[in-house]
């Protein structure tokens, strides 16, 4: 009995031991891993909300291809702001149905005094469904270009 249990335990030690592979590999037929390509597509199309130096927020404003969106008071822009940049106070109203206004699908490079308020801001718009939002890490206060 002693040496019968010893082979079944040996047994299921190394049928559990070869069972526990590599779970990243993809068997089956080609629809199959199409489908498993069409869902790590949708992944990496995830939306994009995250925090840039001064430098890196920059490099995104001289590339053209986004929305400059300062969310400070109209009196902290007026006093201050970066070239071209479109003001829509966080603290207002109407700040939600504002961001109508843009792009969903076009880069949003948006900034407050401190980095406070933009990264609420950023928040709200990546729960509204935009695709692209990035949020200048310390504000304009920050920003020395």
């Amino acid at each position: 009995m002693n040496k019968t249990n010893m082979i079944i335990t040996l047994v299921f030690t190394a049928l559990l031991a070869t069972s526990c592979g590599d779970t990243n590999e993809v068997e089956g037929d080609a629809e199959t891993q199409q489908e498993v390509v069409a869902n790590d597509q949708e992944e990496s199309s995830a939306p994009i909300a995250k925090d840039v130096s001064a430098e890196e927020f920059n490099e995104l404003i001289a590339s053209g291809n986004g929305q400059l969106l300062d969310v400070r008071t109209a009196g902290e822009y007026a006093g201050g702001h970066i070239n071209d940049a479109m003001n829509i106070d966080f603290w207002g109203d109407d700040f939600e149905s504002r961001l109508e206004e843009l792009d969903k699908n076009k880069p949003v490079y948006v900034y407050c005094q401190s980095g406070g308020r933009s990264g609420k801001a950023m928040k709200k718009m990546k729960e509204k469904g935009f695709k692209e939002v990035y949020n200048l890490k310390g504000g304009y206060g920050k920003w020395p270009y």
